[in-house]
């Protein structure tokens, strides 16, 4: 059975392997399958992801691509599954060699590879050699701080080879989550996302273990991309200090399409700031992700207003917060929902940091100190009563 797929009325030509877990370690292995992708004409996207290869292996299906300069789209991802750390980088050089001159090639995926800064040698050559990349998908590399280095200098000298040719950068699209960059690597991060400004649409960069302080930097950098469209952030650590960040640039993202901060310890004072900063633009909105942020309820009690005029929304995640999931807060947003024509977007609000016993606790609390303040004055109404009786007896007995 061909691995080939023809769509006649789109054009394309799709080659896929993807998902058959197949080991394949010499070129032997792999000579059945290069041939297919060397006689598949017209070739317009290969899909590799989900098997492993070998030096020799992958080398005989790098080769079969070299002739193929309709390619529009390399899936790459997982493919280096039990291979020692030395043969990644080996693997990445012969096909970043295949792909280098591909003027067709749009979009790049090369996650899920644990290359780290060794894969990431292979990949500037890429980078820098192939300026008509649009998309871009690093996901889990551990890249670590020095990997996020040196892609981000790869980008910036792209950047800089547009502008001397005088033609605009291709980047619209950047996945880099979950590489462990922390702060510093996002700080190198941000020269490239500066350089590709005016073209960056998107940018998604969850789990990367990155700090207020890198979140600010962030941000700073982030505010240059006038025409961000989505922003994927989530499970970093924002706090006050982050998010009053994030609320100093979030007008500036007039076409802001989805906002994913969720799970990043805003706080209560910083959620409410990013909630303030959101609530009188940004309405193109239609996904927006709060989740797990301690959202407390006088957070809550602004949202209402916020989504006054977010008619576009398709998505709200308010779950995991520090409010009463039945309280009139959650009342006031599915109202204003409704209205909107937006009902059943908000999730499901199962696993919130809002305790009715602890609410019934305090109240009991209150209710105590009351009884007892009550019985303080009731006892020292009694101790009036009793010296007012002392002194009648004592003046009884002076009358006598």
């Amino acid at each position: 059975m061909s691995n080939v797929t023809r769509d006649e009325k789109s054009g394309s030509v799709i080659y896929s392997i993807e998902g058959k877990t197949l080991k394949l370690d010499t070129a032997e292995d792999a000579r059945a399958y290069a041939d297919e992708i060397a006689g598949a004409e017209g070739l317009t996207e290969i899909r590799l992801s989900g098997n492993t290869f070998g030096v020799e292996a992958g080398r005989t299906i790098a080769h079969a691509l070299k002739g193929h300069h309709s390619l529009k789209i390399a899936s790459l991802s997982d493919m280096f599954t039990s291979r020692l750390r030395n043969e990644i980088p080996l693997v990445l050089d012969a096909l970043v060699e295949a792909l280098e001159d591909k003027v067709n090639l749009v979009e790049l995926d090369l996650s899920d590879n644990a290359f780290g800064p060794a894969g990431a040698g292979p990949l500037q050559r890429l980078l820098v050699g192939n300026r008509h990349i649009q998309i871009l998908r690093l996901y889990n590399n551990g890249l670590g701080i020095e990997g996020a280095r040196l892609v981000a200098e790869a980008l910036v000298q792209a950047a800089e080879k547009n502008k001397a040719e005088n033609r605009p950068s291709a980047l619209r699209v950047i996945y880099i989550g979950r590489n462990r960059m922390e702060s510093p690597g996002i700080t190198h991060l941000c020269a490239a996302f500066r350089a590709h400004a005016e073209t960056l649409r998107e940018i998604r960069m969850p789990q990367n273990s990155i700090r207020p302080d890198g979140i600010v930097t962030l941000m700073e950098a982030l505010a240059e991309c006038k025409s961000l469209e989505h922003l994927d952030v989530q499970d970093n650590t924002f706090t006050e200090k982050g998010s009053e960040a994030l609320a100093n640039v979030v007008a500036k993202w007039t076409q802001l399409k989805g906002l994913h901060i969720g799970d990043c310890l805003l706080g209560a004072p910083g959620a409410r700031q990013v909630i303030d900063a959101l609530t009188p633009g940004n309405e193109s909105l239609q996904k927006l992700h709060l989740a797990f942020n301690e959202i407390d309820p006088e957070g809550a009690a602004t949202l209402p207003a916020l989504l006054m005029n977010k008619k576009a929304l398709t998505l709200l995640e308010l779950n995991g917060n520090a409010f009463d999931p039945e309280g009139e807060a959650v009342r006031d947003i599915n109202r204003v929902l409704l209205e909107n024509g937006c009902e059943g977007i908000l999730d499901e609000l199962d696993e919130m940091e809002w305790d009715d016993d602890e609410e019934d606790s305090e109240e009991d609390e209150d209710d105590a100190e009351e009884r007892k303040t009550a019985q303080k004055a009731i006892d020292s109404e009694d101790d009036e009563d009793e010296d007012m009786k002392e002194l009648d007896a004592a003046t009884k007995r002076l009358n006598v």
